[in-house]
């Protein structure tokens, strides 16, 4: 009877909560108020702009649990409780009781004698005559953690913050640095090693000597060689997969010791024991937990073989290429692991590749999140994954890169998430967009091609021609307005390019233009527009090109030397262009202004016919490949290229080719070792340019320190006077080295090459060593 009346009177209890907390949530809120305690009070505007929760709204409990959380996260207060009072006529009003983060009064570094106190400041997230912030201070220890170890001091040790009253309402914060010495690695040993030689060993490890240590007033610089205690344990599993390629499936790591060099206390000896075991061979191989995928199209993607010498990176090909084979079917929670059952009297080892498949999902819809000025469509036409496609990771990571690399998002978010139907999944995806919508550059530069130049420009990578309510902003279209004024050249450009016209994967560029350039013997003024047409055909590298360029040249300001070779052959004056072409390309390099790798081959035809308005008959076709190669993880690059080209009257003659459709060979961007536009048929000795032309090149670069390489070249190349007409005895030969330096805010390196030209043809062009540059900075 006891029990049951105890049992009446909970669920009456839970009821009388409930009923009131439904009255609550039913409530209007008539006031909010901060009560605070302790000095400094915050000014209650500030802290209303946290709260979800206003006069006049809908009381509602999980709005006040948010508010608090949204209190704590200013880092202004350190304790918050609320309070809520029923009013008369169903109102509330809400009291949040706060006491504020006490100020800080002084914030001071002791222990810090490499790096003054001022150098150290500007890591600081929280500073003097602000509120004491937890998640601020945590950031400004984690900001100092990073500025010593990019300095090279692995070993700094910084203490949690002490934080003590000042007497007078506010804090004194201490921040205790414990420096230590910048070790450097001086040698790695190993104890039991017998199958690799140490040089072997060394060369897996991040904690190595460096021989930049040798320079130190350069590797202060560079940070080679030095101690990271952190990457010990990756050193170990490092060693280990060095030993699994072998085989050695009982390889361990027995102990590591640091041990300081007696000789010099910056210098460290590191002492690897180890265990190495013998090498396991593999007796059987299977495949199980597969059902959507039948045994003989897996079996081949299985690079383990029975009988054979146990391999890791065989073991790891298996089961990426395993996975990706259901990845592509729309597993896309397909779980592919290695398990091994090992005889070890006989050094024999089965793996056994066991497979969860989990469900195949197709693609139900795709949802763009996040883009408040970019449309949907842009995001959407962009995707390596659409409606009806298999679930792919693979895929999904693709689409994640494409739009990432359109440039105007600064965080991007792809992935799959349950739809209504249990067979398909929704792919969501998340944006944060970039604040500035348009870039507005002024620049400086110079170069052996340019002279000096200075140049204004306006752009944007997300131009919308039909918005003018969004600022002309978010449709995906690529807009420039360019002007160049230099001692040699000048020039005003505006480009435009439709990357989807009308929503079809047709690139549409338009380009207006005025460009004057002053050369040695003559001006000229070019003044037109260049459309084309562009598609990807077959796959993604491929490229098909068609386009045409109207313009008027004017050349004038003619030597007197080839005044009258000019007027013979009709090159001075004004000219009409009227100028279609056709380009097919396929590019496979991993970038367009720094590559590595891949190569690119380009096959270039154009015509200008007087029926269709130009001045002259004439045409032009080129070919032209690169190919570049790399070693030791991409530090050593390699490439080679060829260009070859003939511009040539209707009837194989080159009276009829203007001189500004000519070729000019010499500078930093051909024929290295030889003067800007030196190289070609000569009249008077000045060039008036050849009609074939021939150039070869090959370069290789290696890393000096951080972003600036060197490079080491040869060229090769001439222009003859007449069409298909070449002789290779006129050959000219430049070799060089020059440097390459990186910079985040330029788009392609800085270049800066020495040259000599040991083979010379070319009439009027001594022998000797000649600079060609390439540098420019923008604000």
């Amino acid at each position: 009877m006891v029990k049951k009346i105890q049992s009446l009177c909970s669920v009456a209890v839970l009821a009388a909560v409930a009923i009131v907390s439904v009255k609550l949530q039913a409530a209007t809120v008539a006031d909010v108020r901060f009560e605070q305690t302790g000095k400094n009070p915050i000014p209650s505007e500030m802290l209303s702009l946290t709260l979800r929760l206003r006069k006049g709204m809908e009381f509602k409990r999980e709005y006040l649990d948010q508010d608090i959380k949204n209190l704590y996260a200013t880092g202004t207060v350190s304790d918050v409780v609320s309070e809520v009072r029923k009013l008369d006529g169903d109102k509330v009003e809400v009291i949040f009781k706060l006491r504020p983060s006490p100020v800080i009064s002084v914030m001071k570094i002791v222990g810090n004698n490499k790096f003054s106190t001022k150098d150290l400041q500007s890591n600081f997230t929280v500073n003097e005559g602000e509120r004491l912030n937890s998640k601020r201070l945590n950031e400004t220890l984690e900001n100092l953690r990073k500025f010593y170890t990019g300095k090279g001091y692995n070993d700094v040790r910084i203490a949690p913050p002490a934080v003590v009253p000042d007497g007078k309402g506010g804090v004194i914060v201490t921040v205790k640095i414990e420096e230590n010495l910048r070790l450097k690695v001086k040698d790695v040993t190993f104890d039991g090693a017998a199958l690799f030689t140490p040089g072997e060993l060394r060369g897996v490890l991040f904690n190595s000597y460096s021989y930049w240590n040798v320079l130190p007033f350069i590797n202060d610089y560079l940070n080679y060689g030095l101690l990271d205690r952190k990457e010990l344990d990756a050193d170990k599993a490092r060693l280990r997969e060095l030993y699994r390629e072998k085989g050695y499936l009982d390889f361990k790591v027995d102990k590591v010791d640091v041990i300081t060099s007696k000789e010099d206390p910056e210098y460290v000896n590191i002492a690897f024991k180890i265990t190495e075991g013998k090498p396991y061979t593999v007796s059987e191989v299977s495949v199980a937990g597969n059902n959507a995928l039948a045994l003989k199209e897996l079996l081949p993607r299985v690079a383990l073989k029975s009988g054979e010498i146990f391999r890791g990176s065989a073991e790891k090909k298996t089961i990426r290429d395993i996975a990706a084979m259901y990845d592509a079917r729309g597993y896309a929670e397909a779980v592919v692991r290695a398990r091994h059952s090992i005889n070890y009297p006989e050094q024999k080892v089965k793996v056994i590749f066991e497979i969860t498949e989990g469900q195949k999902y197709r693609v139900n819809e795709i949802i763009p999140v996040g883009n408040t000025a970019t449309k949907s469509k842009v995001l959407l036409r962009e995707m390596a994954i659409q409606p009806g496609d298999p679930v792919s990771k693979r895929r999904i990571e693709i689409s994640r890169q494409r739009l990432l690399g359109m440039g105007y998002f600064k965080n991007v978010k792809v992935e799959a998430v349950n739809s209504d139907d249990l067979e398909t999944k929704d792919i969501r995806i998340t944006v944060e967009e970039k604040p500035e919508r348009y870039n507005i550059r002024l620049g400086a530069g110079a170069s052996d091609v340019s002279n000096i130049f200075g140049m204004a420009e306006i752009s944007t990578n997300n131009f919308d021609i039909t918005n003018p309510r969004n600022w002309f902003y978010g449709g995906g279209q690529r807009m420039r307005i360019q002007g160049i004024y230099g001692i040699d050249n000048a020039g005003f450009n505006v480009d435009f390019v439709e990357p989807w016209l009308l929503d079809l994967p047709i690139r549409f560029e338009l380009s207006g233009y005025y460009n004057v350039s002053e050369y040695d013997d003559w001006t000229e003024d070019h003044f037109g527009v260049r459309a084309s047409l562009q598609r990807k055909v077959f796959d993604d590298f491929t490229t098909v090109k068609l386009a045409y360029k109207f313009e008027a040249v004017d050349v004038d300001e003619v030597n007197h030397k080839l005044k009258r070779y000019f007027k013979q052959n009709d090159m001075d004056g004004n000219f009409l262009v009227s100028q279609p072409s056709l380009q097919i390309s396929r590019d496979t390099r991993d970038s367009l202004v720094d590559p590595t790798e891949g190569y690119y081959v380009s096959l270039f035809g154009s015509i200008t016919p007087e029926v269709l308005g130009s001045s002259s008959n004439y045409y032009r076709w080129e070919v032209k490949g690169s190919y570049f190669m790399n070693f030791f993880d991409k530090a050593i690059v390699a490439m080679v290229g060829a260009k070859f080209g003939v511009v040539s009257g209707f009837d194989s003659d080159s009276d009829d080719v203007p001189v500004f459709e000519r070729y000019f060979l010499g500078g930093s961007n051909s024929l290295r070792g030889f003067e800007y536009r030196s190289v070609g048929p000569k009249v008077n000795g000045c060039n008036v340019g050849g009609t074939t032309m021939l150039l070869l090149t090959a370069e290789v670069s290696h890393p000096i320190w951080g972003p600036l390489r060197g490079a080491a070249f040869v060229d090769v190349g001439n222009a003859w006077e007449n069409p298909y007409e070449m002789d290779f005895s006129e050959i000219n030969v430049g070799i060089g080295y020059g440097f390459r330096l990186k910079l985040p805010w330029v788009k392609a390196p800085l270049k800066l090459d020495l040259a000599y030209p040991i083979v010379n043809n070319q009439d009027n062009v001594s022998n000797k060593l000649r600079i060609h540059f390439n540098v420019g900075f923008t604000f």
